[in-house]
């Protein structure tokens, strides 16, 4: 009898905790529909306008696991609505890499959401067959993870060890170390927007960022416009020395 009533307690015990996952499930979708359906884009670059110049390169750090695609394009969609051409996308792992044509499909869907029935066409808009919605400006997203840095450590080191060799290079300590990469070729990030709580670069390469602004949001689940907006004028307010 005591044993049939502590199964019964379990059972009971699991049951509940079913049910309490289904309503924190109907919550957190009722509480992301909230937070959406007041901002578009017009909206989002009415908020933004005040904040000044964007950089023109951007790099989005992931450090949480299995974020789903929903939330990952957002930041990358608000980043092209501000006018930033070019984006770097960092996980540890380059599982990113391997979503890329899920992320490529939900970036369009959600742009296509976001700039839906706006009174001006933000950026990354138009018909010239570039970008993601077919803007004039080209938009550039990189894949990037810890191995693309060591890589282009590795061949930036073998290319300079054999143009020595050969006598193109006379003076390692002269080398102009940009024209050696291989992957972070261009501009380098002017800003740096890290989601996660953990206070680490996470292997990403230190001479693409070293005077990169890097700041942090705690998670990108459930994003907001707003906190991402509020993200970016923090940026904007910092005194950029670049060295000096």
């Amino acid at each position: 009898m005591i044993y049939e009533g502590f199964l019964f307690v379990i059972h009971m015990f699991l049951h509940t905790y079913c049910q309490l996952q289904v309503v924190a499930q109907c919550c957190f979708n009722i509480a992301r529909w909230w937070r959406e359906s007041k901002w578009n884009a017009d909206v989002f670059l009415s908020h933004a306008k005040p904040l000044g110049k964007m950089p023109g390169h951007v790099s989005l750090m992931f450090l949480e696991d299995n974020v789903p695609i929903e939330d990952l394009v957002k930041p990358i969609v608000w980043c092209i609505c501000l006018g930033v051409t070019t984006i770097s996308l960092y996980d540890y792992y380059g599982k990113l890499r391997q979503q890329k044509l899920e992320i490529d499909a939900g970036l369009r869907e959600y742009y296509s959401d976001f700039t839906r029935d706006c009174k001006k066409s933000p950026p990354g808009s138009g018909s010239g067959g570039k970008g993601i919605g077919g803007g004039q400006d080209p938009l550039h997203i990189k894949f990037v993870s810890v191995e693309n840095g060591r890589t282009d450590l590795v061949h930036a080191a073998r290319d300079i060890a054999k143009d020595f060799v050969s006598g193109v290079v006379t003076e390692i300590t002269q080398v102009n170390f940009e024209s050696y990469q291989k992957v972070f070729t261009g501009s380098h990030p002017e800003l740096m927007i890290k989601f996660g709580t953990v206070n680490t670069l996470a292997g990403y390469p230190p001479w693409p960022v070293h005077l990169t602004e890097i700041l942090s949001m705690p998670t990108c689940y459930l994003i907001s416009p707003s906190h991402f907006l509020k993200t970016v004028q923090n940026y904007l307010t910092i005194e950029k020395r670049v060295g000096k």
